[in-house]
Order: C-alpha cells, then sequence, then structure tokens
C-alpha cells in the first residue's frame, strides 16, 4: 500500500499543475498582505477618544430618529461601546488578524485545487487510456483505488500546510508576531463576540478540516463515476461553487420542512460553530459531524462498490 501511495503522489507531483497550485497559494498571501496592510493603515492611538465621540453623535441622532431607524443607531452605539469597555483598538491589526482575514479567506483555493486535482484523479486514468495497465498490476482494485483518495489526501494536506506557513511567516514580515492571546471582536448572528485572535483561527481551520474531506471525498467519487475527466472536475467544482447558495436556501426551508436539515448542504460549512453554537433552530456541531459521517460512509461505499464492478474496457 505505502508503495502504491508513493507512486500515486510521483503522480501527483509530476505534473506543473500541482506546482502551479501551490505557487499561486503563496502569492496570493502576499497579494492579500500587500492589500490588506494599503487597507487598514497605522493603527489610530486617539480610537479610543473618537469612538466616545461617535457615541455622543450616535446617541444625539438616536433621539432624533424615527422608531423604525432607532435599532440600527443603537446597534451601532453598543458595538463601539463594547470595543471600548474591552479595550479592544478595532484599527490594530497583528499577524493573526491578517491570519483570520485574509489567509482563512484563501482556504477556498485549497479546496479548489483539491477539486481538481481530486476530479481528474480517477477519470483521467480512462481519459488517458492508462487505466488498464493499472488494474493489471497484482493489487487489488480496493488497494488501488484507496491509494489514489490517500495520496490526494496528502496533497490537500500539502497545500494547507504551505498556505498556514507561508501566511504566518508574512504575516509577522508584514503586520509583526503580535500576541496570540489577544482579544479581538467578531461578529456572529447574535452581534459581537469577544474571542482571542490567535484561537479563533486554529478553531476555524479545525472546523475546515471536516468540509475538506467532504468536499474531497465527493469530487473523488465524482472521479470514479465518470470516465470523462471534463465532466468529472466540472460537475465536481459547480458542487463547490454552489454548496453555499443550496446551504444558505436549505436554512431557509428548514424552517417550514424538518427533513431538509439532514441534507448534507447545511453542514458542508462548519467555520459557522466558530461564532456561533447553532446553525439550524436544534442543529449543533455534534448532530453537523453525524450528519457528515453518515454521508461520508455512504459516499465511500459507493465509490468502492462502482469501481470494484466497473468496466475498464476503453
Amino acid at each position: 500500500m505505502i508503495g502504491l501511495i508513493k507512486n500515486e503522489m510521483m503522480k501527483i507531483f509530476s505534473k506543473k499543475s500541482s506546482w502551479i497550485y501551490i505557487a499561486i497559494l503563496v502569492i496570493g498571501v502576499v497579494a492579500g498582505a500587500i492589500i490588506y496592510e494599503k487597507v487598514n493603515g497605522e493603527p489610530n492611538k486617539n480610537w479610543k477618544s473618537e469612538a466616545q465621540a461617535e457615541i455622543v453623535e450616535l446617541q444625539t441622532g438616536l433621539a432624533e430618529a424615527p422608531e423604525e431607524e432607532k435599532g440600527f443607531y443603537q446597534s451601532q452605539i453598543d458595538e463601539k461601546q463594547q470595543f471600548i469597555d474591552a479595550n479592544i483598538n478595532p484599527t490594530e491589526k497583528v499577524s493573526w488578524h491578517f491570519m483570520n482575514d485574509v489567509v482563512f479567506g484563501l482556504t477556498i483555493l485549497v479546496t479548489l485545487f483539491t477539486v481538481i486535482v481530486c476530479s481528474a484523479n480517477v477519470s483521467a486514468e480512462f481519459s488517458d487510456g492508462t487505466i488498464k495497465q493499472l488494474l493489471i498490476r497484482p493489487h487489488r482494485r480496493w488497494s488501488i483505488l484507496l491509494s489514489k483518495y490517500v495520496s490526494v489526501l496528502l496533497y490537500s494536506i500539502v497545500m494547507l500546510s504551505v498556505l498556514l506557513l507561508a501566511g504566518y511567516l508574512v504575516g509577522i514580515l508584514f503586520f509583526g508576531a503580535g500576541d496570540f492571546s489577544m482579544k479581538s471582536m467578531v461578529y456572529t448572528m447574535d452581534g459581537q463576540k469577544e474571542v482571542a485572535i490567535g484561537a479563533q483561527f486554529f478553531t476555524k481551520i479545525l472546523y475546515f478540516l471536516p468540509s475538506l474531506l467532504m468536499v474531497m471525498t465527493i469530487s473523488f467519487m465524482l472521479s470514479t463515476l465518470f470516465k470523462s475527466q471534463a465532466l468529472a472536475v466540472g460537475i465536481g467544482i459547480a458542487v463547490l461553487l454552489f454548496s453555499s447558495v443550496l446551504g444558505g436556501i436549505i436554512i431557509f426551508l428548514a424552517e417550514k420542512f424538518t427533513w431538509v436539515k439532514f441534507l448534507i448542504f447545511p453542514h458542508l460549512d462548519l467555520t459557522i460553530y466558530a461564532l456561533q453554537d447553532k446553525i439550524l433552530q436544534d442543529v449543533t456541531l455534534p448532530i453537523s459531524l453525524t450528519i457528515l459521517l453518515v454521508y461520508y460512509v455512504i459516499f465511500m461505499a459507493l465509490t468502492f462498490l462502482f469501481f470494484q464492478k466497473r468496466d475498464i474496457s476503453i
């Protein structure tokens, strides 16, 4: 098995596109740092007095505002007061702010490149006509397929590791190391929430991993089901792009139909749990993980059963 995995990893890294994807991640981090630095500028040392002055202006506006606008004014006052009470300078940015705001956002590229590589992993063998040479080796079909799955999983881990390492180093270079436990405010469905900025980043990365695994597994299943590499990659990217849209629609429908909460799409983005405890009325993280586990078993079973019985004629 180890030999098969090594062989598959060599196939992946023998392609220029695999190195290009990694280079794009690094370039994206550097470009993101330059833009982030220009957008945020230098921290404002007089932020507290300015925030207090803004609160006074908002309170004046609140007193004169019509009833339907009072909620907006009050929310603005509450947000600024939270920063003052917690002594958090909203204009101060360190490397961990950059990691949260920019580097984590670039994880979408890791998912996208994983989908592209994974969707083409098996289907390319059919498109290139190499599937017969692959299966005449003295290895069981399931072990060959598993080695392909593991190799793509390892490649996605490599990409994520490069992104995190590049993000950390570039963040230090542009914004300084910063305090891992530095307090910051994040926006949730229930308003602002005080968090430790470094811990918040790794919490989001931890919740990102199951989502990456599920999207990769769906792409791998598509690669096994379709002989056409272009079709497999196209559908895989479509699933990635429309999953968040479908997830939002399903969350809306869940208020009327209980059964839709068991569909996979609302649970593909677990990072929402870094900000709040529930994504639907009564759906918590353990429930989402259980639903994803059920789908994972189903997708893997279908993938391996189909490949075991598949006609390899070209």
